[in-house]
């Protein structure tokens, strides 16, 4: 990490001054603080990267753009955020984002090593990681000082939730799974195929290739409950008995596989326990509407210039 920051001010402090002004070329202007190219474009690449488009192919030069503009607006949005957050003496300390970002890495089943690795494949760094991490704090404080308090959850929309979703609920299920993260240089499609041909086992191109969480033993994550799983997931492994695979599917940027090892069933829910978990469930559209006007409200206070 300090070898490569070393290399990039190197390299800026050897460019010509047309260059290093186009690098810092101001994009915005929020309230007196700028946002520069080289800004934009560090928060961009993850996300070129991951829909996998060539700022320079001009076929994708319109999709770039786009993209660019849409996380500039983000970023304009995140700079009021932290602006209003200042003035409202709301802080994130660094013992926190700490905490936060070693609990992130254990979650994720990887060494720090690994984790490190992962980062590098998605184009990010551990601070511009942790400044993710830092924002998202950031925003939940927001969100409970200014917005959460006025939300309400009443009874009646608990108990109407229960029973119309009674049969989803009524069992807290648990599924092992096994996991399988393609690394971005290989043929994941040609893998895949191979896999379900059965001409090689999941498990063995899971200890041959992954990079992701257990891979020497075979990507084994455990039991995970239902309601901890991406959606997206769960839409394929929901029709998936034990042992099968799914088809190729998005993990944080990157191609991979699951395969479903057990179902593990759950003991009967009465609303009384569920109660909680519904309201969670009702609060989060609810603060999602409210945060949004809450921001919108800002960004009409706020001056913005955008010169992108």
């Amino acid at each position: 990490m300090r070898f490569f920051i070393f290399l990039l001010l190197l390299f800026i402090s050897i460019l010509p001054v047309s260059a290093e002004q186009f690098i810092n070329k101001t994009v915005a202007v929020v309230n007196g603080e700028i946002i520069t190219l080289f800004d934009l474009q560090a928060e961009t690449a993850p996300e070129i990267f991951r829909q996998q488009l060539n700022p320079n192919n001009p076929a994708d030069k319109a999709k770039v753009e786009q993209l660019e503009k849409a996380i500039l607006e983000g970023m304009i949005s995140n700079l009021i955020l932290t602006q209003e957050a200042e003035r409202l003496h709301v802080n994130v300390g660094k013992d926190e984002v700490e905490s936060e970002y070693h609990n992130f890495i254990a979650k994720s089943q990887l060494t720090p090593e690994e984790f490190q690795y992962q980062l590098e494949l998605q184009h990010l760094t551990e601070d511009s990681f942790k400044e993710r991490i830092r924002s998202s704090i950031l925003r939940s404080r927001l969100l409970g000082a200014m917005v959460g308090r006025k939300i309400v959850v009443t009874k009646k929309e608990i108990e109407d939730y229960y029973q119309k979703n009674h049969d989803k609920l009524k069992n807290n299920n648990q599924l092992q799974l096994a996991i399988l993260v393609y690394p971005p240089d290989i043929n994941a499609k040609d893998w895949a195929a191979r896999i379900k041909s059965g001409s090689v086992s999941f498990e063995e191109v899971v200890k041959k290739v992954s990079v992701g969480p257990k891979a020497k033993e075979g990507g084994d994550l455990g039991s995970i409950d239902i309601e901890d799983l991406n959606p997206e997931w769960l839409e394929q492994l929901s029709t998936m008995k034990p042992g099968e695979v799914t088809s190729l599917i998005d993990i944080n940027g990157l191609q991979g596989q699951l395969k479903l090892i057990n179902i593990i069933k759950g003991e009967p829910q009465t609303l009384e326990t569920l109660t909680p978990y519904i309201e969670e469930i009702l609060r989060e559209p609810k603060l999602e509407e409210r945060f949004k006007e809450y921001t919108d409200q800002l960004r009409k206070r706020a001056v913005v210039d955008i010169r992108y």
